[in-house]
């Protein structure tokens, strides 16, 4: 375990009637993955629509970072960025959406904000975690600006209470808490918390963390896209994300 000062930053996520036989009909086809997946792919362009810049401000305080959409109305991000009275969302640069919902991890610094306003752009999560020399892709708001980085994972980090982090680089920045690290598939192998400063690393909450987290919050009600069918309101931010 790497021993140091860790920061976390921002700028200061039937019934069925029964009557008489019928004849009998054939079965619907069932949706996959790929009927409301945008499909899986590594790309700068898309990452860009994917994430939104996330900031919380009141009472005196003010923060910002950056979130990724899991849901056609659904974004991601860290739960440090909503403890302000005030949760902002922003896509496409300028599009600001309503916050209408926010569902905190009870121990782990992960948000889910439930939007209203134009769908995003869903991305999934990873299958797996990433090994370590895996590359990655960072795709978020360093001192409040749209910013794509090239990245490696260094491997993992295990903190005190038990828990097992990705170490990655290079480091964040201000302004990078709730970026996603995009695997080379396109989807979420981790989300940006915090920085190691006495190793000069990220540290990023893993996908298998993320995964068990984002299906309680789906059971409880949150339109996260489902990993079998994805989210049929995605197919509009599909064709046209920033429109």
């Amino acid at each position: 375990m790497n021993r140091g000062r860790v920061t976390v930053f921002g700028v200061a996520l039937v019934v069925v009637a029964i009557g008489p036989a019928q004849p009998s009909l054939p079965p619907k086809p069932v949706a996959t993955a790929v009927t409301f997946w945008p499909p899986p792919v590594l790309s700068r362009e898309r990452a860009i629509i994917e994430v939104v810049q996330v900031e919380s401000r009141g009472g005196g305080a003010f923060d910002s970072g950056t979130g990724v959409s899991v849901g056609a109305h659904v974004v991601l991000t860290n739960e440090h960025l909503t403890r302000d009275p005030v949760t902002r969302v922003t896509r496409c640069g300028d599009q600001e959406l309503e916050v209408e919902r926010i569902e905190r991890a009870d121990n782990a610094d992960v948000a889910l904000l439930v939007t209203n306003g134009p769908s995003l752009l869903p991305v999934a999560l990873a299958d797996a975690d990433p090994e370590p020399g895996s590359p990655v892709l960072l795709a978020g708001y360093p001192g409040g600006h749209l910013a794509i980085t090239d990245g490696h994972v260094e491997g993992t980090l295990h903190l005190a209470d038990g828990t097992e982090v990705l170490r990655f680089s290079p480091q964040p920045g201000v302004g990078e808490s709730g970026t996603p690290l995009l695997d080379a598939d396109g989807r979420i192998a981790g989300l940006v918390y915090a920085r190691d400063d006495a190793g000069g690393q990220g540290l990023a909450i893993p996908a298998s963390r993320l995964r068990a987290m984002i299906d309680r919050a789906r059971a409880g009600g949150v339109p996260v896209a489902a990993a079998d069918i994805g989210d049929p309101a995605a197919a509009a931010a599909r064709s046209s994300p920033c429109r």
